[in-house]
């Protein structure tokens, strides 16, 4: 895009964008969720401002625990095959909507088996929601499989093994999500071995509200990239160990706000990990909990702190290098970027 380009939101919203950091049940939409209640015959408020009000965190949350209450409404509609699949088609209606031309969205499917789903069905119906959305929309959208840190390593194993078996139907990656401070990296390490031997790649949520130590270990256990990883400000040997890595870190800024992650727009890191040459992205982590989309992020990022089309072009770029997809993949991304920004000079 021209410098000469008004950033506005209209034109941003049309910016051609990648997103690494998109949980699923933290990002539907409230006529999805309405949807996936009628399949069940279980009443949402009627007032759509009150059904939001259910599943949305304020921006005075108190904690990441806090935040993370907001989603039991949400996966409680996510038991059924059909559920399942109404979430991901939904979600990748929400990546079009939002301009975006290549997203990884991530979810826990343990959490998706309490009226019986198997970990493997649970996955499965997700995927073909997800396919069918980039049918219908156009957008690659490709899933990263959680497991959760409060339960057990068997359990987190299963998980991954699981996970693996759809590496060809779109899987890409794993991760491990839930409560960091009283789950640290290395509580973890049996289930991120057990991981990584499968042969996909680790995101791991790290720094967001436990320390920059958690960071540290999760390179060390052979994660490719770093969810949130706020907490590394001000830890100079952990950011090198990032940047030497090369390890993309998957950047929040409303959720890291309302989780109390970071104290204010002031305590931000984004200018001292750029300064320090790590590859930085930005995400919406949870749109409808955060009641977000990426479109707002970067307007959110111009208005704070003097984001412009260049910076977000290489924001994109970067989002395009660290995605969990081939070279041939990255390659056509790029070109889509590149081609915009010619369109605008």
């Amino acid at each position: 895009m021209s410098q000469a380009t008004p950033f506005t939101a209209t034109a941003v919203r049309q910016f051609p964008k990648v997103e690494l950091h998109c949980h699923l049940d933290g990002s539907i939409s409230l006529p999805a969720l309405r949807q996936m209640a009628a399949v069940v015959g279980k009443s949402l408020p009627a007032d759509d401002a009150a059904l939001r009000e259910l599943v949305t965190a304020p921006i005075e949350t108190v904690s990441l625990i806090d935040y993370l209450k907001r989603f039991q409404v949400v996966t409680d509609l996510m038991q059924t095959p059909e559920q399942l699949e109404i979430a991901g088609y939904n979600m990748v209606h929400t990546a079009a909507k939002d301009g975006l031309i290549y997203l990884e969205t991530r979810f826990a499917p343990a959490i998706f088996t309490e009226q019986g789903l198997s970990i493997k069905e649970a996955i499965n119906h997700v995927l073909i929601g997800l396919h069918r959305g980039t049918q219908e929309f156009g957008v690659p959208v490709n899933a990263i499989v959680c497991a959760m840190r409060d339960r057990p390593l068997a359990e987190c194993i299963e998980v991954f093994q699981t996970a693996a078996q759809f590496t060809d139907q779109g899987v890409v990656g794993l991760d491990f999500a839930g409560d960091e401070y009283n789950h640290p990296t290395h509580d973890l390490t049996a289930a991120i071995t057990a991981g990584l031997a499968t042969g996909l790649p680790f995101t791991l949520h790290a720094g967001e509200a436990g320390p920059a130590s958690n960071v540290a270990e999760a390179l060390e256990l052979g994660a490719s990239r770093i969810g949130h990883g706020v907490h590394m400000s001000g830890h100079p040997k952990i950011i090198a160990q990032a940047k030497a890595a090369n390890a993309p870190i998957e950047m929040c800024l409303t959720s890291n706000l309302q989780t109390k992650a970071v104290t204010g727009y002031d305590d931000f890191p984004l200018s001292e990990f750029l300064s320090a040459g790590l590859c930085v992205t930005i995400n919406t982590d949870d749109r409808t909990v955060s009641d977000v989309d990426l479109t707002g992020e970067f307007m959110a990022l111009h208005d704070h702190y003097g984001l412009d089309w260049s910076l977000m072009e290489q924001l994109t770029l970067n989002a395009i290098n660290g995605a969990f997809i081939s070279e041939e993949e990255k390659t056509a991304l790029r070109r889509q970027v590149q081609a915009k920004e010619h369109v605008n000079n």
